[in-house]
């Protein structure tokens, strides 16, 4: 059985993730979380999924949002998953469903949060709003009047609700949501520069980049790293931290910066400067920008190794899953942003658009975060990949990326 496990970040007015949509999918042709094989197949999918992770690493310890039908909700399905972690979201196919207030009505008695997705107002519905603590707006079915007065509407039957803005595309659908009431948003408005212009690079970010070039170089010279590393207080605590963290869990504790370059290795010391250096580009940037980056990052370097590329290779899925965003980081033109990178043509390539085995492999991670039907089985069959490969990779990368930014 294919299983689907995506997650979407819920953002509030400040831009920082207040919580994870969890996507469930029996494939990725289910439109809807259904229960497709009835009540015993529909608890084995939830089961099977968060058992393999578990609810907080998916979530990094914020509440999930979980879609239900009206099935799920008859069958008693939420009683699976703990009140305090979780939000139930009402899918709107199920709002016109025989006894489905009083069934919204009990999980609420539960301590269970309840969200009413893709909610379009009818008068039926005032006993569903009494039950909500969220109400979903899809903002590519209103027009800008509507997307206003949606919250002034339903604010009139029940106070104190929280509104939340989905499929926000754009800075400016993420502006007018703002001024508009709503407190969170959902969609892919962060991950494209809300404007392009051309911006001077710290002295800060200019020593990162410079220590990128270095490090990049087909003369591997550690000791050269070593003596730019040793002028930055920081950057030589962040290595050091990383080297005896339980990541690697060395008998001895690593006190030389050289023992910390050696022992990494040029690939691995690399993936390290660069996940600093997108981190340093991108100190003013939403976080989950950042979040999304390092996990598409260690997807692709998944996905490199299901299908069999050298360990040396390995490298360059990562660093293009990685600056895969590079140009909503910087708020440059993506060319701009690429050519000041020091890395190598094929990742250059790959990022520019022009089709190679990284373009393909990242592309592919991005048709799967969007659950683009299509395209995800046209590259899925390219590839030669296997579907259930494909979600263990991703349950990896999300524990390795969760893993990684705590240390």
């Amino acid at each position: 059985m294919d299983v689907v496990v995506a997650r979407q970040p819920i953002f509030n007015r400040s831009e920082k993730v207040k919580a994870y949509e969890l996507l469930f999918r029996r494939s990725m042709n289910s439109t809807s979380y259904d229960a497709f094989d009835g009540e015993s197949s529909t608890i084995e999918l939830l089961k099977s999924s968060l058992s393999v992770i578990g609810l907080d690493i998916l979530t990094n310890h914020l509440p999930a949002f979980i879609n239900f039908t009206g099935k799920l909700l008859r069958d008693e399905v939420p009683s699976l998953l703990p009140p305090d972690k979780v939000v139930i979201e009402v899918l709107e196919t199920s709002y016109d469903d025989a006894g489905i207030s009083d069934i919204v009505k009990d999980l609420k008695k539960k301590g269970y949060r309840i969200a009413l997705d893709d909610f379009l107002y009818k008068t039926e519905y005032d006993n569903l709003i009494e039950s909500a603590d969220y109400i979903k707006v899809d903002f590519l079915q209103l027009n800008d009047d509507e997307k206003r007065e949606y919250p002034k509407i339903i604010s009139s039957i029940k106070s104190n609700l929280i509104y939340l803005a989905e499929k926000v595309e754009t800075n400016d659908d993420f502006l007018l949501a703002k001024e508009s009431g709503y407190s969170l948003f959902q969609g892919y408005f962060f991950s494209k520069p809300s404007s392009v212009s051309r911006k001077s690079f710290s002295i800060r970010k200019q020593f990162i980049l410079n220590l990128l070039d270095e490090a990049y170089k087909e003369d591997w010279r550690p000791t050269v790293l070593e003596d730019m590393i040793k002028k930055d207080l920081s950057l030589s605590l962040r290595l050091l931290k990383f080297m005896n963290s339980v990541y690697f869990g060395f008998r001895n504790k690593i006190n030389s910066i050289k023992q910390a370059i050696v022992l990494l290795g040029k690939n691995e010391f690399l993936k390290w400067l660069s996940l600093i250096a997108l981190g340093e580009l991108a100190d003013d940037k939403p976080e989950e920008l950042v979040t999304l980056s390092i996990l598409r990052a260690k997807m692709c370097e998944n996905i490199g190794q299901i299908l069999g590329k050298k360990q040396e290779d390995l490298s360059n899925f990562f660093l293009t899953g990685l600056f895969s965003s590079i140009d909503a980081l910087l708020d440059r033109p993506r060319e701009e942003a690429i050519s000041e990178l020091p890395i190598n043509s094929y990742v250059k390539d790959a990022l520019l658009g022009i089709e190679n085995i990284y373009f393909d492999v990242c592309e592919f991670i991005v048709s799967y975060e969007k659950t683009e039907v299509d395209k995800f089985y046209k590259l899925l069959e390219k590839l030669n990949l296997k579907f259930d490969d494909v979600i263990k990779a991703y349950l990896e990368a999300v524990n390795w990326s969760s893993q990684l930014m705590t240390l």
